[in-house]
């Protein structure tokens, strides 16, 4: 079977915009404004690539694939696909998602530090198992979430807050309204690739010290 291949074509994808450091203040104003909040706590492996429009996690047996399609006033628009088969899943995850043995782990809880350990991948390839603390709200029709993200290899801790949706106005109201507007927004594979660069340099420097 043919594989599907990445596209760009304009289809409906969410608006998100994240920022990285604790923002206290804009924690408590988003625990004001919420509706709704909950919290969870789970375990991700991404995959991460070379390419960074192409933000690639699992989570359980799932490949999820979101690709950056757009960027307005700040916010990035992605799309998204979940792939449950190996049939379903583009060229090249197809390659990683079958020597990860995906297809054969559905309705299990998946060791993602065992896996990822035992697969050897591509140059261009790096997986890397994190752990989040999340909270999330709704504010209207608009998501938010509050996160702390420990990268498992190397033990360091980043804070992120997020708001995305459909709605651009309501996004940029709520990003006012957080004192959020200018600070730079950085999705969450780039931001991890950022924590490891940093860790094999800080582990570099004292090598050669």
């Amino acid at each position: 079977m043919a594989k599907k291949q990445l596209t760009v074509e304009p289809i409906a994808a969410r608006f998100e915009y994240r920022v990285w450091g604790t923002h206290r203040r804009a924690r408590k104003a988003l625990e004001k404004l919420a509706d709704e909040q909950t919290t969870e706590k789970v375990d991700d492996c991404y995959v991460l690539v070379d390419d960074s429009a192409l933000n690639v996690k699992i989570r359980d047996s799932t490949l999820k694939i979101k690709e950056l399609v757009a960027e307005r006033k700040g916010f990035e628009q992605w799309k998204s696909d979940r792939h449950h088969s190996v049939d379903t899943v583009p060229t090249p995850f197809d390659t990683i998602y079958e020597r990860l043995g995906l297809d054969r782990l559905h309705d299990e809880d998946v060791d993602l530090m065992a896996v990822a350990a035992a697969v050897g991948l591509d140059a261009g390839v790096r997986l890397v198992i994190v752990n989040k603390q999340r909270r999330r709200f709704r504010v209207g029709d608009l998501r938010a979430e509050s996160t702390d993200i420990t990268i498992t290899e190397t033990g360091e801790v980043l804070h992120t807050l997020s708001i995305e949706g459909d709605d651009l106005e309501q996004l940029r109201a709520l990003r006012r309204r957080l004192g959020l507007h200018g600070h730079e927004n950085v999705a969450v594979h780039n931001a991890i690739g950022l924590g490891i660069e940093r860790s094999n340099a800080a582990a570099f420097v004292a090598d050669i010290g």
